[in-house]
């Protein structure tokens, strides 16, 4: 989060000339837009691609598995797939940037004369590092690399490659010094290799016994601190677990699995504090269904961690106030969070904990039973335990009694009062969220508490309903309801910025607050760039037109445009607005399209930026219902000052007379 920050600072203190350019975007300087994923994402659904989405980390084991299943490559830019490899049947990963095509080389066929063509001996085959072919006839060069032939060189077995991964840390090492980076890997490898070899390694070491072995024996200094060597193997043991490959079973995150398994799409026993109706069973497998198409991407974050919240930056100027510290914007967020804990029971603090200690037994023994190792009575009793309380979670969730010790079936009420008891006791209903604070670039935290659970809108109701609730979530006006389904988020979220910079602006002196003008420029851009959504684009065009000057003002309105629009996002996933039923932010945002409009130039049409006469009454009511009530926190452009030049001081004209007045002091 800091970084992307970082990289704001970098933009705002870049003269407009130079950000504005194509090489002002590139490597670390490069941003990206705040939808890109979601846009992403709808374009490999229209192309009919497989997707999946996994609910927190990364999602590289997630691809081994499906190329295991597929019995294909993987190709990336990750050398963990190498390792991930290990645990899965896959033919190998594929780097992007080793990826080669070979042109064809011309013959010349003998003329008339019999003379043929030649050229010189030893000329360089032209190869083009690229993921598309110049040319029909090019021939395709793919380097493979598999985690079968890492172990024959490294002579380990295929198990210890997660381990020697974390040892080395893979993912941290540099690649400037190859020779040093070599000798690391040997030097690692022999040591694993040599604790392996012991005998008795494979049946009486825990895991825990075996990387500190190893640890103990690569520590430089003689003298070892026991308290630092424990934390470096916790560490290393930590980064092992990363490689363990997602299980095949439904996960505890349902509804939010990466890969929805039959058990997942028909049962609702895994979430932690959900109704046991028909109606809430539905109402899980709607968000089910959302997120196996890529929607819930914001949410997710928010159900898993409420107690951990980083907000996404839209690029705002770190010099001033963050635009999702608002009222209105918080509000809008503490309806979302509010709709999904009656929905499906955040993950409270208190409840978060004995998850993770559950996720954690569970990824010990995977750990395990990936290094081949037995495990010891303390962790024999620790899967153990995870399995029974797996077990006692299915049986609650398919709605009979937990047994005791005894084997007896204890009395429901007086387990639900004391579950009552302890939760009231124990979970706060606070999300706390984390953003840049004030007008620094320093992030802190605020906290958002949640209203008492109440009557709230159905998530099974009709779409008007939802429509309804949208729209009095953001404070909306009538007018807005009036407007097509399609323009609503786009008025709610330029209301909310209008009346957001007026609160950060109350004397209306500092500039911040929007024009009438800039507001029909955006909405402008905006019903463009959707109605020419679906229109196909001109790929022959000069790229420097689709970069226009991104002046300092512009750049901000922009911004808080774009948090506006995530606010709105996130309560849209909430309320199951998804395609079908709603829009999604993607489709009103073209950078060149804002920023050419809002310099009161337009747009070239290649930015997929279209007009028409058709819409001029269109665009007059979305504006109107904009500015429903909100006129008054409309700012007024003012021109520049003129200097005023300054009067200089005259000498005194001369008084009139003769000819010969001048001579009248003179002595005779």
């Amino acid at each position: 989060m800091q970084a992307s920050i970082d990289k704001a600072r970098l933009f705002y203190t870049t003269r407009p000339e130079s950000r504005s350019s194509p090489g002002g975007q590139r490597g670390d300087k490069a941003i990206l837009p705040p939808f890109a994923s979601l846009a992403f994402a709808a374009a490999l659904a229209s192309l009919d691609v497989e997707t999946v989405f996994v609910p927190r980390g990364e999602a590289d084991g997630q691809c081994v598995v499906i190329a295991a299943e597929m019995g294909g490559y993987v190709l990336g830019l990750d050398s963990d797939f190498v390792i991930l490899g290990s645990a899965a049947d896959m033919k190998g990963y594929i780097p992007f940037d080793m990826v080669e095509w070979i042109e064809p080389t011309t013959t010349h066929e003998a003329v008339g004369d019999g003379f043929t063509t030649t050229s010189a001996k030893k000329v360089r085959v032209r190869s083009v590092s690229r993921l598309l072919p110049r040319s029909s006839g090019a021939t395709l060069i793919l380097p493979i690399y598999t985690s079968e032939a890492l172990a024959r060189r490294l002579r380990l077995p295929l198990n210890m490659l997660p381990l020697l991964a974390a040892l080395l840390g893979n993912d941290y090492t540099s690649s400037s010094d190859t020779n040093y980076t070599l000798d690391r890997v040997d030097r690692v490898a022999r040591t694993l290799r040599e604790t392996v070899a012991r005998p008795g390694s494979h049946n009486a070491d825990t895991a825990y016994e075996l990387v500190s072995r190893v640890v103990r024996k690569l520590h430089a200094q003689a003298y070892v601190d026991e308290r630092k060597l424990a934390e470096k193997v916790d560490g290393a043991i930590d980064a092992t677990i990363q490689y363990v490959l997602p299980s095949p079973q439904c996960c505890s995150l349902y509804p939010f699995c990466s890969r929805l398994s039959e058990g997942c799409t028909t049962r609702a026993w895994r979430l932690p504090t959900a109704l046991r109706s028909e109606a809430s069973a539905s109402v899980v497998e709607a968000y089910a269904a959302a997120r196996a198409t890529g929607h819930l991407d914001i949410m997710t974050r928010a159900w898993l961690h409420p107690g951990r919240v980083y907000l996404r930056d839209a690029l705002e100027n770190p010099a001033g106030p963050s635009a999702r510290a608002g009222r209105i914007s918080i509000n809008a967020r503490r309806a979302t969070y509010a709709i999904v804990d009656a929905a499906l029971g955040m993950r409270w603090p208190a409840k978060g904990a004995q998850n993770d200690e559950a996720l954690e037994r569970t990824e010990t023994a995977q750990l395990m039973a990936g290094l081949s190792l037995q495990p010891s009575a303390d962790d024999a009793d620790t899967v153990e335990n995870g399995e029974k309380s797996q077990d006692e979670a299915e049986t609650v969730g398919n709605g009979e009694k937990p047994q005791s010790e005894a084997g007896t079936v204890e009395d429901k009420s007086a387990l639900d009062d004391a579950e009552d008891g302890t939760q009231e006791a124990a979970v706060r209903r606070v999300v706390t969220e984390y953003l840049r604070q004030g007008s620094s670039a320093r992030v802190g935290s605020q906290q958002i508490e949640l209203p008492a659970p109440g009557d709230s809108t159905s998530l099974l109701a009709p779409l008007d309903e939802r429509l309804a609730a949208f729209r009095d979530a953001l404070d909306a006006p009538a007018s807005v309801s009036s407007l097509p389904v399609d323009a609503q988020p786009l008025a709610c979220a330029l209301r909310m910025c209008i009346l957001s910079a007026a609160e950060t602006d109350p004397g209306g002196h500092q500039g911040r607050r929007w024009r009438r003008s800039e507001v029909e420029a955006v909405v402008r851009a905006a019903l463009g760039c959707m109605k020419g959504w679906d229109d196909d684009l001109d790929d022959d065009v000069d790229a420097e037109e689709l970069y226009p000057l991104l002046e300092t003002r512009n750049a901000e309105l922009v911004a808080q445009l774009s948090a506006a629009l995530l606010d709105t996002l996130t309560l849209a996933q909430a309320l199951l607005l998804t395609d079908g039923a709603h829009i999604t932010p993607y489709v009103y945002v073209s950078g060149t399209a804002l920023h050419s409009l809002l310099s009161g130039a337009e747009p070239p049409a290649a930015c997929g930026w279209r007009r028409s006469r058709a819409w001029e009454q269109e665009l007059e009511d979305i504006v109107a219902a904009v500015l429903d009530g909100a006129e008054e926190a409309l700012g007024v452009a003012h021109a520049p000052k003129k200097k005023k030049k300054k009067q200089r001081a005259e000498a005194p004209a001369p008084a009139k007379g003769g000819r010969f007045d001048m001579l009248l002091d003179e002595m005779i």
